[in-house]
């Protein structure tokens, strides 16, 4: 009796093993899954953020350049208005950083 009654469980087990066994490959699997699609999310995520901030940044660029070549051409047009105060001015610049760089 003793034997009847153990086969049954041995294979209920066995059976409950296997069961386990393709519960926890699926779980696996699904984990595996998610994983991946975090990780291609965050990869977009961080390709996205670079691309806006190199538009940004190519934008900021362009906007210095212009203002540079603004203010060059300012620069220029008060030196021919003005050449006198021009010269005067560098002048002065260069006496103050001679005054600067000659102190020891």
């Amino acid at each position: 009796m003793a034997t009847t009654r153990n086969a049954p469980d041995a294979a209920d087990l066995s059976a409950q093993i296997e069961a386990l066994k393709n519960d926890i490959s699926a779980i696996t699997k699904t984990l595996s899954e998610m994983g991946v699609a975090q990780r291609d999310a965050a990869v977009s995520s961080v390709r996205e953020k670079a691309e806006t901030l190199r538009d940004e940044s190519q934008r900021t660029v362009e906007y210095a350049q212009g203002r540079a070549e603004e203010m060059g051409q300012q620069t220029v047009d008060a030196i021919r208005r003005q050449p006198a105060a021009a010269v005067g001015i560098a002048v002065a610049v260069g006496f103050i950083a001679g005054m600067l760089t000659g102190r020891k």
